[in-house]
C-alpha cells in the first residue's frame, strides 16, 4: 500500500514538487501536487460512534482553503467525501460525510458521518478532541513511497514550489518512516459461539483490504494463505491461543477445564486474521454468551 502526502499552501505558488532520499544526500522526484490538498481542522470534540450506519453526531471543521460540499447517499456509498481525521497519538480515521453546511468562513458543520471507514474503527478516539488535524482524501493527495521494501525506512522529504531544487532553502523537510498499518489484515466481524458436544465453536466472518467492494459472492481473501489466531482470555490475559486455517474454531471441553476448571457460560475472546508479510491483523474481540 503507498504512503500518500496532502500538500497545502496559502499562497498557492502553483505546482508543487515532492523530493524523496533515502540517505539524505541523494533526492529523486517523487511526486508533484498539481493543485493544494483541502486540509484543516475540527473545532468540536467528536465522540465515537457505531460503524457500518450513520453516526447522527455532527462537527465543525475550518478548512484552510478549498470548499467542501454535500453529496448524496448513493455518491457516498460509491467512496465520495472520504476525510481522515488524526487522534493526538498520530492514528488516522478515515470517515465520511454526506452533509457539508457553510456556517462561517471556510467553517463546515459535517453531519450523516460514517466512520471508520476503510478498516480504521481501530483508530477511533473515544472522543476525538477539537483541533484534531482534518484532510480530505481526493485527486490532490499524491503518492510518495510504494512498495514493501519502503516499509519502516525513513525518508527524508523535501517539499518545494516545482521548478525549484530540493536545496532551495524555500523546501519543506519533512521525515517520513510509511508503516505497515495499511498491509494488515481487518479485524473480524460477527463473532459468534455455541457449546457442542466436544467443546465450544466459534465463527467469524472475514474481511479483506483486496476488491472487498464486490456485493455478489465471497470478496478476496488478499493473503497468500488463510489463518487465524484465537485467543481465549481471563480478564487481560491470554489463557490459550487456537491457530485455525478457516473463520472458525473449536475450543475443546478438556481445554476449557484445564483454562478455567468448569465450563463458562460467558467466555471474552481476541480474534485476528493473520498475514504472512505483518503478521497477526487487527482484531475483534468480544464478550460472548455461550
Amino acid at each position: 500500500m503507498p504512503a500518500r502526502l496532502a500538500v497545502f499552501a496559502d499562497p498557492w505558488p502553483g505546482a508543487v514538487t515532492v523530493w524523496s532520499s533515502v540517505d539524505g544526500l541523494s533526492y529523486g522526484r517523487a511526486a508533484q501536487a498539481l493543485a493544494p490538498s483541502i486540509a484543516g481542522e475540527t473545532l468540536d470534540d467528536l465522540p465515537a460512534g457505531p460503524t457500518a450506519r450513520w453516526h447522527r453526531a455532527t462537527v465543525r471543521v475550518r478548512v484552510f482553503g478549498g470548499q467542501l460540499a454535500s453529496v448524496s447517499d448513493s455518491t457516498i456509498f460509491a467512496g465520495a467525501n472520504a476525510a481522515a481525521v488524526r487522534r493526538p497519538d498520530g492514528a488516522w480515521e478515515v470517515i465520511q460525510f454526506a452533509n457539508a453546511e457553510l456556517v462561517a468562513d471556510r467553517t463546515y458543520t459535517l453531519s450523516r458521518l460514517l466512520r471508520g471507514q476503510a478498516g480504521t474503527e481501530w483508530a477511533m478516539a473515544a472522543p476525538l478532541l477539537a483541533g484534531a488535524p482534518f484532510v480530505l482524501l481526493d485527486q490532490h493527495i499524491v503518492t510518495v513511497a510504494s512498495g514493501i521494501d519502503a516499509l519502516e525506512r525513513t525518508l527524508q522529504l523535501r517539499i518545494v514550489a516545482a521548478g525549484r531544487d530540493h536545496a532551495d532553502p524555500a523546501a519543506l523537510v519533512l521525515p517520513l518512516t510509511p508503516k505497515a498499518t495499511a498491509l494488515r489484515p481487518l479485524a473480524p466481524v460477527h463473532l459468534k459461539a455455541g457449546r457442542a458436544a466436544g467443546g465450544v465453536t466459534f465463527s467469524w466472518v472475514r474481511r479483506t483490504r483486496t476488491d472487498g467492494d464486490n456485493w455478489v459472492g465471497e470478496v478476496p481473501l488478499g493473503e497468500d494463505s488463510e489463518q487465524y489466531v484465537l485467543d481465549i482470555l481471563s480478564g487481560p490475559a491470554v489463557v490459550r491461543s487456537i491457530i485455525v486455517a478457516a473463520p472458525m474454531a473449536l475450543y475443546a471441553s478438556a481445554d476449557e477445564l484445564s483454562d478455567f476448571g468448569t465450563p463458562q457460560s460467558i467466555l471474552r475472546v481476541r480474534v485476528a486474521q493473520l498475514s504472512a508479510t505483518v503478521g497477526r491483523g487487527f482484531a475483534a474481540e468480544a464478550l460472548l454468551h455461550i
